[in-house]
């Protein structure tokens, strides 16, 4: 059995996306997918395995831009992960993943991210679980906020292309302040609007203005009919994607829209942000039905160069030593100063405060643990405690890390 680690060629690329398929139980036809492959694969940064020639297992990376803590960073997106059953159990995913974190060390991403469809796998690469994704399913009957209504604003629903300039721009405006986040490019935005598939076919914009006419919140629609409904209404579904407000007056007035659609039973709400404001805004929030789940994973790729370009929440010093059994580049021991906006971050030969496995780097740095939280549970070693208030305070997020773009 001869085995080879490479990249697809061209003529390659079709079997690649064959395989992506069957792993990931795609449905879609072919000529679907290799048109959403133009905006969706890349295949410079595509690794597979070939055992006796056959292609068998595939590893995909986005160049992406990410705000972390209100700062735009380059980070590795990583997708299309997956082993044809009959060659799995032989290392394929873990030399692949191995190979995809140099080269995003290489390209001068510190970190690489990705959606996990089980989380188990990533957590032995090395990959932390930083962010989690909130969904809700209400009924509008019941979805009154409290407080004083939206100061006056109205909303517009449009076609996608009619709405395209708006949403770029109120999107980008909201990402800027945000964490784990990210910033969208040409080909992530035609990934959203421009496919003629089942993503955008019955989908509709509504956009939010202010009572001067500024455009302060926009959200993606579609709603369906409840098929072959014996009993009266309501009985339509409505599900809502990239709900996106600048300020709260923009959020009442999307949500009061909401609200106010008659004949729907159910409002679903994807890919919400841990931290949005509904349960504290509205009349019921048991009437949310929210759920949570796992949602960005996050491994670290160059332990100094992440350390280094990562905002701090306040100033303060640390000397924190890197546990990785895969990445040895990242192993050994940072002393990191910051002022809170600046930083300065060097190797040294020296006792650390804290002691953290790769994982749980992850998790600090992306803000979704604290150092105590992984304290008391005995995931990271702490020398001394009383270095635990510096180290909260130092990685605290002015935002929950959320991401919202799937890929």
């Amino acid at each position: 059995m001869s085995v080879e680690i490479r990249s697809p060629r061209e003529d390659e690329l079709r079997d690649y996306l064959r395989v992506v398929r069957y792993v990931f139980s795609m449905s879609m036809l072919e000529d679907d997918q290799d048109k959403r492959a133009k905006w969706q694969f890349d295949p410079e940064r595509a690794v597979c395995a070939f055992v006796d020639g056959e292609l068998v297992s595939t590893f995909g990376a986005y160049d992406f831009t990410v705000q972390l803590n209100g700062t735009p960073v380059p980070l590795a997106g990583v997708t299309n992960v997956g082993t044809l059953p009959g060659f799995r159990g032989r290392g394929f995913v873990r030399e692949l993943v191995t190979q995809g974190l140099a080269d995003a060390r290489e390209r001068g991403e510190s970190c690489s991210m990705l959606w996990a469809s089980f989380g188990g796998i990533y957590q032995r690469f090395g990959y932390g679980l930083a962010s989690a994704l909130v969904k809700y399913q209400w009924d509008p009957r019941y979805g009154q906020l409290t407080g004083a209504p939206s100061a006056g604003g109205s909303m517009a629903i449009v076609t996608l292309s009619e709405g395209r300039e708006i949403a770029e721009q109120v999107h980008g405006e909201y990402v800027r302040p945000r964490n784990l986040m990210i910033v969208r490019g040409e080909r992530d935005w035609q990934g959203i609007f421009e496919p003629e598939s089942f993503q955008t076919k019955y989908q509709r914009m509504a956009i939010y203005r202010n009572a001067a006419g500024e455009p302060r919140g926009f959200m993606l629609l579609r709603n369906r009919d409840e098929e072959d409904a014996l009993e009266p209404g309501p009985n339509q579904f409505l599900t809502v994607n990239d709900f996106t407000a600048l300020d709260v007056d923009a959020y009442r007035g999307m949500w009061e829209f909401l609200a106010s659609h008659d004949l729907v039973r159910e409002v679903t709400m994807e890919r919400v942000p841990e931290d949005d404001p509904a349960a504290l805004m509205l009349l019921e929030p048991r009437t949310l039905h929210r759920r949570t789940g796992d949602a960005m994973w996050l491994r670290v790729a160059d332990a100094e160069l992440a350390l280094g370009q990562r905002p701090y929440g306040a100033a303060g010093t640390l000397t924190l030593r890197v546990v990785d059994e895969i990445c040895d580049w990242n192993a050994g021991t940072y002393h990191i100063e910051s002022d809170g906006v600046e930083s300065r971050v060097k190797r040294v030969d020296a006792d650390a405060d804290l002691v953290v496995p790769v994982e749980r780097l992850s998790q600090l740095i992306s803000g979704y643990a604290s150092a105590s939280e992984l304290s008391r549970l005995d995931l990271i070693e702490v020398g001394d405690a009383s270095v635990l208030s510096t180290v909260d305070a130092m990685f605290a997020t002015a935002y929950r890390p959320f991401c919202q773009d799937g890929f």
